[in-house]
């Protein structure tokens, strides 16, 4: 009989520790949000958590980086569009100066103008997003022009990831849209159309301004080309959101199934877990009692 009830207690306290075990797992499931604390409960669960975890993290990375890559292009298409606006200026400026009615003091009046069309179109060149990189200088630091007008930039740009296996361009380098055209740069041009409105012999005045006409009408067509690029660039960008968003939805929601807690089932759980806890205390108290009650006799 000793023997028995000795069995039937350690029997008992054993069912009591293993009910305690079981409880104190739900109540940390339910306070933590997480169905396994380490990674050796729940070794497979665990990897994969990991894996997806790591690709959540890079999907917000992505969004970032295409945030940043959205806010300098939408500069740049701002910019090419004052650009795309002064070009359209000068042109019209360069046919009115060719009108024969025209005097030497109204010719004087478009020359200032387009001479300061020509220092807008030089700011623009060197014009910077927020972090103070110039917009059209590619990769490199610093100025996208000198004060001669040379070219400091890079002929690419940086390339930015924004969606698994998908890259963008960040701009457009500013070789492409104030380089030289039909053999001289854009300034050179408009250097140009200004010493041709102030030439003063009417057959060679209306040459030179053909002359300016015909470069800058090959100016803006680089600049309505680099317009149509930044609009590729953008509308790629929408389509790596769109697959961000879904990517990012569809990991969130099988990581959430594998790793959170289901508090519903949880809060049932721990009630049946508490019962069963209390029943086998009850056990342990009955069994104590019996082992005590032989051990005096």
């Amino acid at each position: 009989m000793r023997i028995a009830s000795d069995t039937l207690f350690r029997t008992s306290t054993a069912s009591m520790q293993a009910q305690t075990a079981q409880l104190v797992k739900v109540q940390q499931q339910i306070s933590s949000g997480r169905q396994f604390q380490h990674a050796h409960e729940a070794p497979a669960a665990a990897a994969s958590v990991t894996e997806w975890e790591a690709a959540l993290a890079r999907i917000e990375a992505q969004g970032d980086a295409a945030s940043r890559a959205a806010h300098r292009l939408g500069l740049t298409e701002n910019a090419l569009d004052d650009g795309r606006l002064i070009m359209e200026r000068v042109q019209e400026l360069l046919i009115s100066a060719g009108n024969g009615s025209f005097n030497d003091q109204d010719r004087e009046l478009v020359a200032r103008e387009v001479e300061s069309l020509a220092e807008q179109w030089r700011t623009l060149a060197n014009v910077k997003d927020g972090s103070g990189q110039a917009l059209f200088a590619g990769t490199a630091p610093g100025e996208a022009f000198d004060v001669a007008d040379q070219y400091l930039g890079t002929t690419d740009t940086r390339r930015i990831e924004v969606a698994d296996g998908q890259k963008i361009r960040d701009g457009i380098p500013g070789d492409r849209i104030f380089g030289d055209v039909q053999g001289q740069s854009s300034f050179a041009w408009l250097d140009a159309a200004v010493t041709a409105v102030r030439e003063v012999d009417p057959e060679i005045r209306r040459a030179a301004l053909d002359d300016a006409q015909s470069g800058l009408t090959a100016l803006a067509l680089n600049t309505e080309l680099a317009r149509t690029e930044v609009g590729v660039q953008r509308a790629a960008l929408d389509r790596a959101a769109t697959w961000r968003d879904a990517a990012g939805a569809e990991l969130t929601q099988s990581l959430s199934r594998l790793r959170d807690t289901d508090l519903i089932e949880a809060s049932t759980t721990l009630t049946q877990r508490s019962t069963q806890l209390s029943a086998a205390q009850s056990a342990y108290l009955q069994v104590s009692s019996l082992s005590l009650f032989e051990r005096l006799r």
